[in-house]
């Protein structure tokens, strides 16, 4: 019984987990400074960077823990330092309609905690998949087995 729930699980759609069209995310030019206290307030671990807010194309995403190691390599607080220069270019992302199961392979694998939803024709940004969401649907789905 649990395991074919797990397994039905892992095929739940990406589209029906996922954040849908993001409040949050930022540009290559944004200060690193406003987009770590943007990050901080909102209590938001990254964000996905768009080339510009109208057509939200992804060219990458920004984490505190990218921002947290940069502090040891350069300063962060001269005016020139922007979310371009710490940004993850070309980011892990995931299609709507692939599945938990897939999005789990690409967190493992790449050891990352969210994946950028993207369509397939321009990456524009759709979405945004986090895994404590995917792990807290789990926990609700195996709740329900006990």
């Amino acid at each position: 019984m649990v395991i074919d729930t797990l397994k039905k699980f892992g095929d739940i759609l990406i589209s029906e987990v996922m954040i849908h069209d993001p409040l949050y995310f930022t540009t290559p030019e944004e200060k690193i400074s406003a987009t770590e206290l943007l990050m901080l307030r909102k209590k938001i671990g990254g964000l996905p960077v768009v080339n510009n807010p109208k057509n939200k194309q992804l060219i990458g995403i920004i984490t505190q823990r990218d921002i947290r190691l940069a502090r040891f390599a350069v300063s962060l607080e001269t005016p020139k330092t922007t979310i371009r220069d710490l940004m993850t270019p070309e980011p892990i992302v995931i299609k709507k309609d692939n599945t938990i199961r897939d999005a789990l392979n690409n967190f493992f694998k790449y050891n990352i905690e969210r994946l950028p939803v993207v369509t397939d024709h321009d990456n524009e940004l759709i979405g945004l998949v986090i895994q404590n969401d995917i792990l807290r649907r789990l926990h609700a789905e195996l709740s329900k087995q006990v």
